[in-house]
């Protein structure tokens, strides 16, 4: 129990500080609300129709897509610090990474054969 002595600390600390950093702009802090205040604002522009309407289903697609080919690029970075060693002891390294990029190619070629990023 020791061990977990400085965790519960910074813990008890951590809400110490939320809780009268909470209060303390709500006791302090101005309070005059307005009409124009209290308005949904959108980049000037005034709101049109229900902020609650669902989002269509192809977005959600492309979002995923981007995640999906936006962390193949976090792949590179260990590939490309351990790449010098790997020519060294045979090269296997870069075999995999060619059959890797040739698969996500072919995941590409496939969601533009789908036509899957177009917004309609």
């Amino acid at each position: 129990m020791e061990a977990f002595l400085p965790i519960v600390i910074l813990l008890i600390f951590a809400i110490i500080v939320s809780v009268a950093i909470f209060v303390i702009t709500n006791v302090l802090g101005p309070n005059n609300p307005t009409a124009s205040k209290l308005s949904v604002y959108e980049c000037g522009v005034k709101p049109e129709g229900n902020a609650r309407q669902p989002f269509r289903n192809q977005f959600y697609l492309i979002a995923v897509l981007f995640l999906l080919f936006d962390v193949e690029g976090a792949f590179f970075l260990p590939w490309a610090l351990v790449y010098r060693e790997s020519i060294l002891s045979g090269g296997t390294l870069l075999l995999a990474l060619i059959v890797y990029m040739s698969l996500m190619v072919l995941g590409l070629v496939y969601i533009f054969k789908k036509d899957c990023l177009r917004f309609r």
